[in-house]
């Protein structure tokens, strides 16, 4: 009796570890590739949300730029016209102005009230003996070189007079009173400063002064 004898290796069980390798591998790259375009979206994301960030942080700059722009147009150059407008009138020498308006009032004329506006108009109330004495000063303050515009815009006696205009008013119309004195007229004026004058007369007094001074 005859036994064959097969003493070669089988061939099946590395058939079956070559699959395995084959697998793992496959494995391993799929893996990777998932990984890879994992992070791949998540960096698109990413950068998405940084751009949507970014265009909302310059159009933000660009609106309060804008705004910014549309403010120094406007309310800060106005701001700054006052302010000039302001100091340009606060650089008047009020010892000249009162100089030349109370050196052609009559013996009783007296100055109640002054007020300056920015726009270099003066108002200044008056109180006279007579109508005509009102009437005269105001030839004398279009007399003034610096002085354009003058007019007259009120004269009325105290009897009309009280309790209309101002506390200060009153109490002059109450001493007149209390003093049995004759009702007196008070005027209005109202006239614009030449600055340019008033500034030529503001220098020449300087200069007088200076001379006078000097030994």
């Amino acid at each position: 009796m005859l036994v064959e004898i097969n003493l070669l290796p089988k061939k099946e069980p590395k058939r079956k570890s070559k699959i395995v390798w084959i697998l793992v591998v496959l494995f391993l790259t799929l893996l990777l590739a998932g990984l890879f375009i994992w992070q791949y979206t998540s960096k698109k994301t990413e950068l998405k949300a940084t751009e949507s960030t970014l265009e909302s942080t310059t159009n933000l700059v660009n609106t309060y730029t804008q705004n910014l722009t549309s403010y120094n147009d406007s309310s800060s150059v106005k701001d700054l016209e006052i302010a000039i407008e302001w100091a340009d009138s606060q650089s008047l020498d009020y010892v000249v102005l009162l100089q030349g308006l109370t050196k052609n009032l009559p013996d009783r004329g007296f100055i109640q009230e002054l007020s300056l506006s920015d726009g270099l108009v003066v108002n200044v109330i008056v109180q006279f003996d007579t109508k005509a004495d009102a009437a005269y000063y105001l030839n004398s303050i279009q007399e003034i070189d610096w002085v354009e515009e003058a007019v007259l815009t009120e004269a009325k006696s105290t009897d009309v007079l009280e309790d209309q205009v101002s506390e200060r008013m009153d109490e002059a119309i109450d001493s007149l009173k209390k003093a049995d004195i004759e009702p007196r007229y008070f005027a209005n004026y109202a006239f614009v400063i030449n600055k340019a004058r008033f500034q030529a007369e503001m220098k020449e007094k300087q200069a007088e002064e200076e001379g006078e001074d000097s030994p």
